[in-house]
């Protein structure tokens, strides 16, 4: 049985967790040449990326591992028949914990107050005249996807006394709701998404990007938030319309946002990018994060253990 990576991520570490009767290897991520060659007779593929010459020349796949959550990037129509697709695990536990700090931050406005703090300015409390902060205690939170995330997001947010919402491509799939999760809807329904956005305190982007889902929250959305509402982006910076989140957030249409996924990224590590074509970091209701709310090593070990288990489990199970 042979497993091949394109992973940039963990490559060696992943080898020395599989069965000493796999043959595992690790191909450079950049080098397409070698990725094809290394295709022909792999039964197991690692990779972010899925396309119609990879499917020409993985004759003997029958078990596409994808590293990230979104799987974006993976062709489903060129999976032949019988090839399992199996998307990142690992990372949805501090991903939801990065969602309830980011929610309480907001509604304490703790970045704008300690901005000003450092200024020697009280701006908030009974010494200030900023006004009451929030709290989540008795709020609607509305998810945009329901998947390992949106579950690990319920269960701390109902902690809190949050009601959630969540919208999802598969409903039929839920079958069971736990403690917090007043409903389940279709996120392919243009009209349960409007509710959703139109009655929540808070939204939480968790969904694949996808054509359904790029440009989901457009201006036409952001204007049917509530002016006190905040949104929460972990998933794809392009679900939310770029020039609709900044102007929404500029000219204060809703109370802020926790952008942890944006629009352009570096090439190659150390490099300095600005996040997108405008100056969010001008405003100062916008947490900014670079796509790193997952990325803590209990996420390394997990993802790590769960891929090989995917693999030892798929080597007992599989004719191949």
């Amino acid at each position: 049985m042979k497993v091949v990576s394109f992973s940039h991520l963990w490559r060696e570490e992943l080898g020395t967790l599989l069965d000493s009767d796999i043959e595992f290897v690790a191909v450079d991520p950049d080098d397409e040449t070698a990725q094809l060659a290394s295709l022909a007779d792999a039964d197991v593929l690692i990779s972010t990326k899925f396309d119609a010459p990879m499917a020409r020349a993985a004759v003997r796949l029958r078990l596409l591992l994808c590293p990230s959550a979104g799987t974006e990037g993976i062709d489903r129509e060129q999976l032949a028949p019988g090839v399992g697709l199996l998307n990142g695990q690992g990372h949805e536990i501090p991903i939801a914990e990065f969602v309830i700090g980011a929610l309480v931050a907001l509604r304490q406005k703790m970045f704008a107050a300690d901005r000003a703090l450092r200024d020697g300015r009280w701006e908030y409390g009974f010494l200030g005249a900023g006004g009451f902060v929030g709290e989540l205690y008795g709020s609607k939170l509305g998810m945009l996807g329901y998947g390992r995330i949106g579950k690990e997001i319920v269960q701390r947010a109902s902690a809190f006394g949050i009601e959630t919402v969540a919208l999802t491509m598969r409903p039929e799939r839920v079958t069971a709701k736990p403690p917090g999760l007043a409903l389940v809807g279709d996120l392919k329904d243009r009209a349960a998404v409007d509710a959703v956005v139109s009655r929540s305190d808070a939204i939480v982007v968790c969904c694949e990007l996808s054509a359904q889902t790029r440009g989901l929250i457009d201006a036409r959305r952001f204007g049917l938030m509530k002016k006190h509402a905040v949104i929460v982006n972990i998933a794809r910076g392009p679900i939310l319309d770029e020039k609709a989140l900044y102007e929404a957030l500029k000219e204060r249409k809703i109370d802020g946002a926790a952008l942890d996924v944006w629009y352009e990224y570096p090439h190659k590590r150390g490099e300095r990018v600005q996040p997108s074509r405008f100056p969010f970091a001008e405003l100062d209701n916008v947490i900014m994060t670079p796509h790193c709310s997952g990325w803590t090593e209990g996420h390394r070990r997990r993802k790590l253990g769960r891929m090989a288990d995917a693999i030892h489990s798929f080597k007992k199970t599989q004719p191949l």
